[in-house]
């Protein structure tokens, strides 16, 4: 379980909920934690994610940003919503503007991601 909410920020502008255990959510949460000084993202993560009985309770093997409206962004859709939160990251933000920005998230994002479903080759038998 880890849940940190850094010095002073007592009331987040959003909640990153993931599973710390996929590479891209653990480089991702390092580059929060670092930046994160005024505590505008509050980050749940592992067995607190899990048990958690809120808005924030949900599967927690898909990076999933939520805020302070009820607004939802799941997988590389969030990494946008982070950055804008960050200081300096409406620059970093900016830059999914740009065309391939995106998709390029998306497809570093999938390389992690678990599928729930068979590859097309295991069905052949």
């Amino acid at each position: 379980m880890q849940s940190s909410l850094p010095k002073g920020g007592t009331n987040p502008a959003i909640t990153l909920v993931c599973d710390e255990t996929f590479p891209f959510n653990r480089h991702l949460l390092s580059l929060v934690r670092q930046w994160d000084k005024n505590g505008k993202v509050r980050i749940v993560c592992g067995k607190d994610a899990e048990a958690a009985q809120s808005p924030d309770a949900l599967s927690i093997t898909e990076l999933c940003v939520s805020d302070q409206n009820g607004g939802r962004w799941y997988g590389a859709e969030a990494v946008p919503i982070i950055f804008k939160n960050l200081p300096f990251g409406k620059l970093a933000a900016a830059m999914y503007i740009l065309p391939g920005t995106m998709w390029f998230t998306k497809q570093i994002y999938a390389l992690d991601k678990p599928t729930d479903t068979p590859h097309e080759n295991d069905r052949l038998h």
